[in-house]
């Protein structure tokens, strides 16, 4: 028998010491395992859209000197914010060309939170015949700057309006204008 107890003890030793084994694996081997690997895939991952991005960026070496002159129009089409001086003379400019002699204020306006960019308002009035309201209109427009319109006012001045106020050079049927524009700003 004691044969018998030795191989039993044996045997339970070994089965002690293989669950013991497979349960150091399983609770502390496989849990860094999952880890490693995890961090393997990430890394891959991460090397991967790298390897997309300076693909990317040699395309656009080389497609940049041909889209560089679109890019600055759409630089200028936003005046500085800090100092729109370009932009109130192009709006004297304008107006010159046009024979309306333009008062312009900037007008503080709260960011909404639909806007996307950047702007300035400005107020403009003016009193002019309604031909040339629509030829500065029409240049306002079709000008190199993104605007917007944001309110257009016009009263038709009576004979009355001209001797009570001070409208001097406007004729009966002019009219008075008074537009507020929003100018996208870098």
């Amino acid at each position: 028998m004691e044969l018998r107890k030795k191989i039993y003890l044996s045997l339970t030793i070994f089965v002690i010491t293989t669950l013991s084994l497979v349960f150091f694996i399983i609770f502390f081997l496989f849990p860094s395992i999952r880890n490693y690997s995890h961090q393997i895939l990430f890394q891959k991952e991460k090397e991967l859209s790298l390897g997309i991005e300076i693909e990317n960026i040699k395309k656009f070496k080389y497609l940049y000197p041909e889209i560089k002159p679109n890019l600055e129009k759409i630089d200028n089409l936003f005046i500085d914010a800090e100092v729109p001086v370009d932009f109130r003379n192009f709006l004297e400019k304008v107006s010159g060309d046009c024979g309306i002699s333009l008062n312009t204020s900037l007008i503080s306006e709260k960011k909404s939170e639909k806007d996307y960019w950047n702007s300035l308002s400005f107020q403009l009035s003016f009193n002019s015949s309604y031909q040339k309201f629509l030829v500065f209109l029409e240049k306002i427009e079709n000008s190199p700057y993104l605007i917007e319109i944001k309110s257009l006012n016009l009263r038709r001045l009576s004979e009355e309006d001209i001797t009570k106020k001070d409208f001097s050079g406007s004729l009966a049927g002019d009219i008075n204008a008074n537009l507020v524009i929003k100018v996208y700003s870098r």
